[in-house]
């Protein structure tokens, strides 16, 4: 839904953000949590999501962040990462049992588990039902990640326990594209056919839990699935509700009726829940790391104009969200984080390419695209707090070089529904976290297949297409050799950075924060770095209140 076309809205102007950041946002804010707490029960873990709603609980076609978080809970994978890495050293058996590949990485074959079951009754989990996964996740054109698996040529069922999976081009890591994320999730096809439409907001999966009950912009409650091959889960039920307000998710989880919640992006917010919270609280900050980046559309002018863009990238300092955000950001110059495996790290990029901070030049160039009096550019925003706030510092910066940027609220599903599906927005901020190597982002943001505008394209929001780009891509993906791969990266990644479709922003961690007497089940060690894919903890069959 449109919330406004004016910043107003929030009562709090863009100085008031770069000033006095969130801590004075909470002293001027309502406390409000209605129905969305509910009395501790025995059994049941109670889960704060930063969400006003579900989007859509498919695997193939969620992005929300609060959706795959349910998501992790319902679906399985061929096979899955430890609950604390995300690594392809990390990698265990899920629904296979084994797995292995060709000397010459064309084909993947897995050997599923016998007696997994599909949850409500609907049967044993086999390859029939990988195959329609498969299926589904690249050729559904509403699949979010088919670039992803667009490398996928046939898929063969020998029986109903092993999957050969032929590629059209050489790929040594495709393993981890069979994990448990998002179109590596395994759906039910008898359920899927039965259900339609409905399965994307009432899944059947062979995950721990199985979906329970859902009510809109309030709560989605899934119980314990009795025959998981894992085990039967120690937990009764989560709840995980809808509280978009920051106020209201700290004021729930200090007054201990939220067990877990996904914490805002800010140092003083954090540090004020931490000591007003009974007990001894923790908060973790999650990875892999969210790369932020803000891409701009060259098909709309003069954004065209690669001066333009040079503009825009030089008017925008990365210390503002670094005093906004705290710890949980740090500024970068490319948008594969650091952190990933063939991210390059600032000291292997050209000055010129870093595009630091420089409102003198960016006001040059500006004249010399032929608008030394600025321009006015209108884009749609989401109203999440860590979008709205990264959107807010930049048109700022931009402000102060000539820039004139309107900002279009909107809730966050009509705002991923307007870059996504209706092509909307001019300049597009993301906050993107994925498997933590350089081929995921590149592949979704950067090939020219990956445009919105193609077929086949979902998030290259830049309408961007070099060929040399899409050649050094190819030529990394296709050695097992590290240094090879972390070559190619490095040369698609220069490329980029030289045309600039996108301006890399930073990388930002995902706060999150548990009660003292929540047991996970498994163990994270003070000081440990965790990185777990659904932006929040798994909750696995161990877990326990």
């Amino acid at each position: 839904m449109n919330k406004t076309t004016d910043n107003k809205r929030t009562g709090h102007n863009r100085r008031d953000v770069l000033g006095y950041g969130i801590a004075g946002l909470i002293a001027t804010a309502g406390l409000s949590l209605g129905s969305k707490a509910t009395a501790q029960l025995a059994g049941t873990l109670r889960i704060g999501l930063n969400a006003r709603d579900m989007g859509v609980l498919h695997p193939h076609v969620a992005t929300g962040g609060a959706d795959v978080s349910i998501i992790a809970s319902v679906f399985s994978g061929l096979v899955r990462y430890e609950p604390t890495r995300v690594n392809i050293t990390a990698i265990q058996p899920d629904l296979a049992e084994k797995w292995e590949m060709s000397d010459d990485f064309m084909t993947h074959t897995f050997y599923l588990r016998k007696g997994a079951q599909w949850q409500k009754g609907y049967g044993e989990v086999t390859s029939a039902d990988v195959a329609f996964s498969l299926s589904n996740v690249r050729d559904n054109e509403q699949s979010t990640f088919r670039p992803l698996y667009g490398n996928i040529d046939t898929v063969e069922t020998p029986d109903a326990y092993t999957v050969v999976i032929h590629l059209k081009k050489a790929d040594p890591t495709f393993v981890t594209a069979m994990a448990n994320w998002q179109g590596g999730f395994v759906i039910c096809k008898k359920a899927s056919d039965e259900m339609g439409d409905r399965y994307r907001t009432e899944p059947v999966g062979s995950g721990p839990f199985q979906f329970d009950s859902y009510t809109p912009q309030d709560n989605v409650i899934v119980t314990a699935h009795a025959d998981y091959y894992g085990g039967t889960p120690k937990l009764e039920r989560v709840v995980y509700s809808y509280v978009p307000d920051e106020t209201s998710r700290r004021f729930a989880f200090v007054q201990q009726e939220l067990d877990i919640i996904q914490g805002a992006s800010n140092q003083d917010w954090l540090a004020e829940v931490i000591k007003s919270t009974p007990g001894n609280p923790t908060v973790d900050l999650l990875g892999p790391e969210r790369s932020v980046n803000l891409h701009m559309k060259a098909t709309e002018e003069p954004l065209g104009n690669p001066l333009v863009r040079q503009a825009i990238a030089h008017a925008i300092n990365r210390d503002d969200f670094e005093q906004y955000y705290g710890p949980v950001f740090k500024g970068t110059h490319s948008s594969i984080p650091p952190s990933y495996f063939g991210g390059l790290k600032t000291e292997d990029i050209p000055e010129e390419l870093k595009y630091s901070f420089d409102p003198e030049k960016s006001r040059a160039l500006l004249a010399e695209a032929g608008l030394p009096d600025g321009f006015e550019i209108s884009t749609v925003v989401s109203e999440r707090g860590d979008y709205l706030a990264l959107a807010q510092i930049v048109q700022e910066r931009l402000a102060g070089v000539g820039i004139t940027l309107k900002l279009d609220i909107l809730d966050h599903g009509s705002w991923v529904a307007a870059i996504i599906k209706e092509k909307r927005g001019t300049l597009v901020w993301s906050i993107s976290s994925r498997y933590p190597s350089a081929e995921y982002l590149m592949r979704e943001f950067f090939l020219c297949g990956a445009r919105v505008s193609q077929p086949g394209g979902v998030q290259g929001f830049a309408e961007y297409c070099n060929e040399e780009f899409d050649e050094a891509y190819a030529e990394a993906i296709a050695s097992a050799d590290p240094e090879v791969r972390a070559a190619g990266f490095a040369k698609a990644q220069i490329t980029a950075l030289t045309d600039l479709p996108v301006v890399p922003l930073g990388a930002m961690s995902t706060p999150v924060l548990r009660q003292d007497y929540v047991d996970l089940g498994y163990e994270i060690a003070d000081g440990e770095d965790v990185t777990s894919l659904p932006y929040l903890y798994h909750v696995t069959p161990a877990t326990t209140v």
